[in-house]
């Protein structure tokens, strides 16, 4: 299901419990945003989109940005590569179906 359903631009990858503490779970729900070149000779400035339950903020400075790509970075060291998150995505689907 995965494979019909995903984008060819997307990469689904997961983060086990296994993992322990990590600094994901301080950072919180974000949104990292990066803008193709386009028609554009320089590509637009990253921005960093963090939600919340009564509003949202965007980050666009230069140190801001670094500390989330710090924890995106790190958040990929710590997750399964792609076959193994498709395997356990799998697995866990046919759990679900098959009790």
């Amino acid at each position: 299901m995965l494979e019909r359903t995903t984008p060819p631009n997307v990469f689904i990858r997961v983060l086990p419990l296994s993992a322990g503490a990590h600094y994901g779970a301080l950072a919180g729900a974000f949104v990292m945003l990066d803008f193709p070149l386009g028609n554009r000779v320089i590509p637009g400035p990253s921005v960093v989109y963090c939600g919340s339950v009564t509003g949202a903020f965007y980050l666009n400075r230069p140190e801001e940005l670094a500390v989330y790509e710090k924890v995106w970075a790190s958040l990929l060291s710590l997750a399964l590569d792609e076959e193994q998150s498709r395997r356990i995505s799998a697995n866990i689907k046919e759990e679900v179906h098959h009790g």
